[in-house]
């Protein structure tokens, strides 16, 4: 029996012909339709990490966000565990501590870790010994800890640059002294030691040394080296029996150089900058006239020194990651309640504009969770990780071995003495010299009595700060501020947000509920998160490679990358508009970033998805050469892929005269001065991808990729959710808080881009009075200098980012981030 023929011929040719089509445009030469989710089926890295919230809030207001943190310390039954960037001593702070306090008080088996980040946190060490020395049951009940310590190639650094020669290894026979060489052989004792017996080893001045590296005290850097080789320096200056003539304009700038090497690595953006381009003008006028004190120099800059492996000290990664931040924020209630995101323990974070903090109130977003048990076991594991992370991780008894902040106090002392005893007529060197000799003779009644001293004080510092926030805060009224009670604002055993009706004038929405929510908890941190590797944490990652993230420990970012595509995908499948959104104060993207916005871009990938931006304009800021970068990258991509020039992608930025109104409007009481109250500025980091949010603390930018720990919460099915975050930006842009601002990232080509960076640059000279200042009244070449280096480093930018869009795939470590991680 013949089969029933159920086409035509004609019919099977257009059959075939149309198939024939839809395979060239699915398997053809152009870029192929994304229809396949990374998180179809869960990874396995967020499946160890899956939790669900039996209650959460995600909280946009400052004084909630606050009031839920105080909430969760005073209802803690045995314990806390909390980790912050920045843990300053101020109004809110205070009454944070205060809180902790109270727990311990009331409670003998109560305990509380508190891990800080050691750059930013070093210079107030002595705060966190007066909280560990609060003792009123006669135990220590809350412990601090200090995230990246300084490693073994750190110590051999710091001794490097504080031990002399012998003496009778300068200018023998008129030949060049063998100084490095000495100091190498000195320091091979360190080759085959461990961190704690490395720490045992160090000399008193490489202690001081790291001292002054930490809190950024250039006197106390200036006074290690001086106990080592002061002599040498200034035999190296003024020795003419080995040398050439040296003016005395070259002399003064040799003194200089360790002083700028130390700023070039240890300073703030501008600092380092600034001290990089002096050390190479030096180099560039003088090189010739100080070739015959090279290996003098080694003596202080360590350039040739080796390192174990026989590469040089210099590109060991624990010194060029020496700067990597905890930039984790949590509080964890025992096990059982927590609150994570972008919001620090400092006025800034915690408070409404007001005259207590000066400069910038931060928009930011945390979460609130009661979770379940699998979600307080997650948060546990990972903060006990990283707690006990020794190879990072340092107590206050271990900074005593190896940075003792006592001598800085006495290095204080010796200086103020000076400027009273010494003669007046000396030079500057004389009067270190003079500085030095006082110094030497305090050593000898030890810093017991200093850094006691130090820790009244802090305790003092606290009482004031405690009082003012009750009477210049709590109690203060203002027309957007009507309560004066934290627990009138949030009362987890009353209900949870007592007050949804508070007006932080900018948008109606202060907190957003959520119930029996599943989640998934996120982190970077600096070593393998794969499962086979988990809790083998003695090798630390740095930085990070494509296509390795989670072996490098960087969860948040391969997150990021799985979730674009799977946006992506979701539009494909349905057919249906889907939006990203980038809610984030600092946007510089990553590499990875990059190339994720470039393909939602591309109509032949992603035609249904719709990115937005919103982020922090230059005048809102308070990081901008982030503005900057992030400028030259969307530059180069509004000019390559001309669907940016598109509806698909929008770009707003906050409007720093708006807000600067509902300041004006709304938050000034009959005491303030406008110019006296702080504004605001942008620190949410918040991701939505579609249907999907993260939440936490990792910015886009590279430091949170390449450097620097972070944790967050991603949540892949919450319409909601982001249905009601979405509301925050339709409120924003109806009051034109944020605008519209594609005009301010789309140029024709880098030469007018240069020119609106020149406006630019201008009009910050002028918003910091900086051509006013008398200290930079001589200093206008080298301000100019400076600028142009600036410049040159942003046309960098835009070559890599030329090289970076040729790549198909991206595969190990990236030009692009290495270069951005120098700002």
């Amino acid at each position: 029996m013949r089969r029933k023929i159920l086409f035509s011929q004609p019919a099977l040719n257009y059959r075939f012909t149309l198939l024939f089509l839809l395979a060239l445009t699915f398997i053809g030469c152009s870029k192929k339709l994304l229809i396949t989710s990374p998180l179809a089926v869960t990874p396995d890295y967020l499946k160890q990490n899956a939790f669900t919230a039996k209650k959460a809030f995600v909280l946009k207001d400052n004084d909630l966000a606050f009031a839920s943190k105080i909430d969760i310390i005073k209802n803690a039954k045995n314990e806390l565990r909390l980790v912050y960037y920045i843990y300053d001593l101020d109004e809110t702070t205070a009454f944070m501590t205060h809180a902790l306090l109270e727990k311990i008080k009331a409670d003998s088996d109560f305990r509380v870790k508190l891990l800080v980040d050691y750059q930013w946190n070093y210079k107030n060490l002595d705060f966190f010994r007066w909280m560990e020395n609060q003792q009123p049951n006669g135990i220590q009940q809350i412990e601090v800890r200090f995230y990246n310590r300084p490693a073994v190639s750190v110590i051999k650094f710091a001794e490097f640059m504080t031990i002399g020669c012998a003496g009778d290894t300068i200018g023998i026979n008129g030949k060049t002294p063998n100084c490095a060489d000495e100091k190498q052989r000195y320091l091979n004792k360190y080759n085959s030691l461990l961190l704690p017996e490395a720490e045992a080893e160090m000399s008193l001045e490489a202690k001081i040394f790291l001292a002054g590296f930490y809190s950024k005290d250039p006197n106390g850097l200036l006074f290690a080296t001086q106990l080592g080789y002061a002599r040498e320096l200034q035999n190296l200056a003024e020795n003419s029996s080995s040398t050439p003539t040296m003016t005395e304009d070259v002399k003064e700038n040799l003194k200089k150089v360790m002083k700028l090497y130390w700023t070039a690595k240890t300073g703030n953006n501008a600092e380092r900058i600034k001290a990089q381009i002096q050390l190479s003008i030096m180099g560039l006028f003088y090189g010739e006239q100080l070739k015959p004190f090279i290996n003098g120099l080694e003596t202080i800059l360590p350039f040739s020194l080796k390192d174990l492996d026989n590469s040089p000290l210099m590109t060991n990664p624990e010194i060029d990651y020496i700067t990597d931040y905890s930039h984790h924020k949590l509080i964890l209630a025992d096990n059982e309640v927590a609150q994570l995101g972008g919001r620090n323990c400092a006025n800034a974070y915690h408070m409404h504009p007001n005259n207590l903090e000066k400069k910038y109130i931060f928009m930011d977003t945390d979460v609130f969770m009661d979770l379940d048990t699998r979600g307080g076991d997650i948060m546990q594991k990972t903060y006990d990780e990283l707690w006990n992370y020794t190879t990072m991780v340092a107590t206050t008894a271990s900074i005593e071995k190896h940075a003792p902040i006592g001598y800085l106090y006495l290095i204080n002392k010796a200086t103020k003495m000076a400027e009273a005893s010494c003669p007046k007529n000396l030079s500057d060197l004389e009067k270190q010299g003079c500085a030095l000799q006082i110094f030497v003779q305090l050593m000898e009644s030890g810093t017991e009595g200093l850094v006691a001293e130090k820790q009244n004080e802090w305790g003092a510092k606290y009482e004031k700060y405690l009082q003012s926030y009750q009477d210049n805060y709590l109690d203060k009224s203002t027309n957007a501020k009507q309560w004066t009670q934290l627990e009138t604002l949030f009362d987890s055993n009353n209900g949870y947000i007592q007050n949804n009706t508070l007006s932080n004038t900018l948008h109606s929405v202060n907190a957003i509920p959520l119930t029996n929510q599943p989640m998934f908890y996120v982190q970077n941190v600096p070593y393998n998160l794969t499962i086979l590797k988990r809790g083998n944490l003695k090798d630390r990652k740095f930085g990070s490679k494509y296509d390795q993230e989670i072996e490098h420990g960087k969860m948040i970012q391969k997150l990021w990358e799985d979730a674009f595509q799977a946006a992506c995908a979701k539009s494909n499948v349905t057919n249906k508009p889907v939006e990203v959104i980038i809610h984030q104060g600092y946007f510089s993207p990553t590499e990875g970033v990059v190339h994720e916005m470039n393909k939602l871009m591309n109509s032949n990938i992603c035609p249904n998805v719709t990115l937005k931006i919103y982020t922090n304009s230059i005048g809102t800021t308070d990081l901008t050469p982030i503005n900057f970068i992030g400028r030259r990258q969307m530059q180069y991509l509004l000019q390559k892929n001309n669907e940016f020039n598109t509806d698909r992608f929008q770009y707003y930025e906050y409007n720093k005269d708006r807000l600067t109104q509902e300041v004006i409007d709304n938050f000034l009481n009959q005491s303030s001065v406008k110019e006296e109250i702080s504004s605001f500025s942008l620190h949410t980091k918040v991701i939505i991808f579609g249907d999907a949010i993260y939440i936490g603390s990792a910015n886009a930018e590279f430091r949170s990729y390449m450097m620097d720990t972070n944790n967050g919460i991603f949540i892949e099915d919450a319409p909601e959710l982001v249905a009601a975050y979405k509301k925050i930006f339709e409120e924003l842009e109806a009051k034109q808080i944020v605008v519209e601002a594609k005009q301010h990232i789309k140029f024709n080509d880098v030469k007018q881009l240069r020119a609106q960076e020149e406006r630019d640059v201008a009009a910050l000279l002028e918003r910091y009075s900086v051509n006013e200042q008398e200290s930079m009244a001589n200093r206008k070449a080298e301000l100019e200098f400076f600028i142009r280096q600036f410049y040159a480093t942003l046309d960098q930018v835009t070559v890599a980012m030329k090289k970076s869009l040729k790549k198909k795939k991206l595969k190990g470590p990236s030009e692009l981030d290495a270069l951005l991680k120098v700002f």
